[in-house]
């Protein structure tokens, strides 16, 4: 039942006359979004293992009340969720600190305190920077707190004193937040930027270091083999969470999230930029071969400028005092973090020095859908700035836009299944779980495309060592996929890895490169649609001439499909154009179906691309949304008034008031219907993901959209659930779980239909050879040999940088 709040105006009277009852001042905001259930396999990789979960007393204590205000809600008519029809945040400034650049260069700490010491204050130094740049600490000499404004006037006082060339605070920026699954064929975000056509020129060279700025690394099966000595450079103890200040350990600690979770970003980063490839396991890195140099520059309490800047200083092989110097110099570095401020001098300055000695820097935009150039580092001088893309090229619902873009790349929407694979359509990479094991998970956010970026920059230095940082942003962003351009400002578009690493090589080689033949190749082998609609197939030439492709709908249900804009398309060398692919499913009655696109090259080459369609409301549960707050003892709390229910016939939209406070969002499904929530295997949803929860400042009046996450299966800790059989010998269909045994297959082959649901991950939806049928085939790796497949099969192309294990 809705919260009533009382009138905060009086009613008055006169003699005669009865005044107009003044209308009630608001006292709450909105909270609107959409729900996406999944309902995905039960392997360790693909559900969720929430923080904020981990403790059995806060799941039973949560699923108590929720519960409870739930049948509350049922005995008075159950309280739904309107239907619904951004955030961001200023970087808070670490209270008494200022960075300080001095004329004079290596002065001693006693000499940098006296030059800029203030009546009234404590001044302390906290740590060098450069020769010129140095961290004051400022503390009033009586017992009081700073003053929200002081240290900026602080700044002021110190940037007017002799021998200062300037002064400013110092911020703290975040990690860009960002949702959770394990397998290349899972990585839809490579394909879409087209790097295994990339990956046939070069994988990488063991020459190029990637600098990772970011919350630290952990141990992960592949991350180890690729990282060398890092440092941690984050001088708050506190947040270091080490006990120490600056040290040569970049180990990430976690509990950078609230209530004490951990989201590994810098782990999860790393992994897109370079994990161990081609090894049988995990997921494949941008770059196959080189090193990655963690730095530790956020903690639990985010990072500062002055950490940051060291930071950078470090990593490009300049000394910072109180460290060794650094043996692994980065030629690449990659910051997905940030703060809403304008530029840094102090900031500028060291990535100056560092673009100095030909390092090439690469960061994230931003999450908070607002003009990139409000975000540092991002509207710093002399760095790449990536924005996110969705599935479909676009740019995703969160990234920041406008003119400070440069390029955009796969960043992952999470509240989308585009590709119809079942997982939400996420950026997969290397974390761990809350025991410390070994897992892979689907995040989102400008945090997500930097690192494909600075991923591509190494392959482009593997092939032109001599590349410069002007030189990297001008080849990304002529060679840029303009489809990907938006009227908010996407820069040049995605990035196209296969033409820009071309381009990089033919500029090494003095402006020439050997003619190659053209040759098909498309950003996705499979579409997904609910109900009637257009999608946008990236469709391309991934060799030179020209490449005639003519488009053509088959299978089973061929009749549903069409072309809008005309089923061929001329393809220059290289190039990349899109074809509208329109789903119409008029006459059809309720359920899934299959159609393909078949599409045939005048040279050739030919290729399908598997359509699924969605006839009518999937039949599902409603879902339970609530809003949850940290009280003053850091516990989880709910309000009754903060719950509701979520329905699926309305998809799951919503739209709720509530009182002004700043709010972690939660959803779920009771899957059984005992009222007990959060039991194995029931879908649970986080803002913004299951790792990285995500607060929701709402202010009186205010409106906050597009809060939309995904729901996926929960797993406790306690429990290992079962694995994939699909692939497997067998006998008999007793021995493949809700599939059947393909007896025709040597030696027997599990598998299961997939027209009305997923494949499991480790296995991909293909067509029969006549269209009329599709089923689960084991994925693998090493096209053209045995590879992962069992004995007695081999692992085929499955025209996406993949393959599947069939008979020979």
């Amino acid at each position: 039942m809705i919260r009533r709040f009382a009138l905060l105006g009086m009613l008055g009277f006169t003699a005669c006359t009865l005044t107009e009852e003044p209308p009630a001042p608001s006292t709450t905001g909105t909270v609107k979004g959409t729900l996406t259930p999944f309902r995905l396999q039960s392997t360790p990789t693909e559900t969720v293992r929430s923080a904020l979960l981990r403790d059995a007393g806060v799941r039973q204590r949560l699923s108590k009340s929720i519960s409870a205000a739930v049948a509350a809600q049922q005995q008075q008519g159950v309280r739904r969720a309107e239907l619904a029809t951004s955030d961001s945040g200023d970087a808070d400034a670490v209270p008494g600190d200022v960075i300080v650049r001095f004329e004079e260069a290596q002065l001693s700490e006693a000499d940098a305190l006296a030059r800029v010491s203030l009546p009234g204050y404590r001044a302390v130094h906290k740590g060098y920077i450069t020769e010129h740049l140095h961290l004051i600490g400022y503390e009033p000499v009586e017992m009081r707190a700073m003053k929200v404004q002081e240290t900026a006037d602080l700044a002021r006082l110190v940037a007017k004193m002799s021998g200062v060339s300037y002064a400013e605070k110092n911020l703290r920026f975040h990690a860009f937040k960002t949702p959770n699954d394990p397998g290349y064929a899972r990585q839809w975000h490579y394909p879409m930027m087209n790097l295994p056509a990339a990956w046939d020129i070069t994988t990488g060279s063991s020459n190029v270091v990637i600098g990772v700025l970011d919350t630290g690394i952990v141990k992960h099966p592949d991350l180890d083999g690729r990282v060398v000595a890092g440092a941690d450079m984050i001088s708050d103890v506190s947040s270091a969470g080490d006990g120490n200040g600056r040290d040569t350990d970049p180990t990430d600690k976690g509990k950078d999230q609230p209530n004490g979770g951990s989201s590994w970003h810098g782990s999860h980063v790393a992994g897109t930029i370079g994990a161990v490839s081609n090894d049988n396991q995990g997921v494949a890195g941008v770059t196959w071969s080189g090193k990655l140099l963690p730095v530790r520059v956020l903690g639990s309490s985010g990072g500062s400028f002055a950490d940051i800047a060291a930071g950078i200083q470090w990593a490009a092989g300049i000394d910072v005092a109180g460290l060794p110097h650094n043996n692994n110099p980065a030629q690449v570095i990659n910051m997905s973090l940030g703060g809403q401020n304008s530029p840094s001098q102090a900031l500028q300055e060291v990535i100056d020095a560092a673009m100095g000695k030909g390092v090439i820097i690469v960061v994230a935009a931003g999450n908070s859908n607002i003009e990139a150039s409000k975000f540092s580092p991002c509207n710093q001088q002399n760095v790449i700035c990536v924005g996110a893309t969705r599935f479909n090229g676009k740019r995703a619902s969160y990234s920041n836009y406008g003119s400070a873009v440069d390029v955009m790349a796969t960043g992952g929407e999470t509240a989308e299944d585009l590709n119809g694979d079942g997982k939400p359509d996420g950026v997969l990479s290397t974390i761990v779980d809350e025991t410390n094991q070994p897992i892979w998970a689907y995040y989102q956010g400008t945090s997500m495309a930097s690192p494909h970026v600075a991923g591509i920059v190494a392959l482009m230095k593997s092939v032109y060592p001599g590349l410069t940082p002007a030189q990297a942003k001008q080849i990304l962003k002529s060679t840029a996929d303009t489809n990907s351009q938006c009227t908010e400002g996407c820069g040049a578009g995605l990035v196209n890895a296969q033409a820009a690493v071309r381009e990089a090589q033919r500029v090494a080689n003095g402006g020439t490169l050997p003619a190659e033949p053209p040759k098909l190749g498309v950003g996705s082998t499979q579409l997904s649609f609910t109900g009637s609609g257009t999608q946008q197939l990236a469709v391309r030439n991934v060799g030179g001439g020209t490449l005639r492709v003519t488009a053509a709908a088959s299978g089973t249900k061929a009749s549903a499909l069409s072309f809008p804009k005309g089923n061929t398309l001329e393809l220059a060398a290289y190039e990349s154009k899109p074809l509208a692919v329109s789903v119409n499913t008029a006459g059809l009655s309720n359920g899934n179906y299959l159609a393909q696109v078949s599409l045939s090259g005048d040279n050739g080459n030919k290729t399908d691309v598997l359509v699924k369609f969605q006839v009518g409301a999937a039949q599902d549960k409603d879902a339970i949304v609530a809003f949850l707050y940290l009280d003053d003892n850091d516990e989880w709390k709910v309000d009754d008034g903060a719950i509701a229910l979520v329905s699926s016939s309305g998809g799951y939209a919503y739209s709720l008031k509530l009182a002004p406070q700043t709010y972690y969002a939660i959803a779920t499904i009771d899957e059984d219907g005992d009222n007990e929530l959060f039991e194995d295997g029931e879908r649970v949803g986080f803002w913004r993901d299951a790792t990285t929860i995500e607060s929701i400042p709402l202010a009186v009046d205010q409106t906050v959209g597009n809060i939309s996450f995904a729901l996926v299966p929960y797993q406790s800790d306690d429990e290992q659930p079962s694995t994939s059989v699909i692939g497997k010998p067998c006998t008999s269909s007793s021995q493949c779980g809700d599939g059947f045994c393909a007896t025709n297959f040597p030696g027997g082959y599990c598998t299961r239909s997939c027209i009305a649901k997923d494949c499991p991950a480790g296995s991909k939806c293909e067509f029969t050879t006549d269209g009329t049928a599709a089923y689960c085939f084991a994925t693998c790796t090493d096209v053209g040999m045995q590879g992962t497949c069992r004995t007695g099969y081999v692992c085929d192309d499955d025209d996406a940088g993949g393959g599947v294990c069939i008979p020979p």
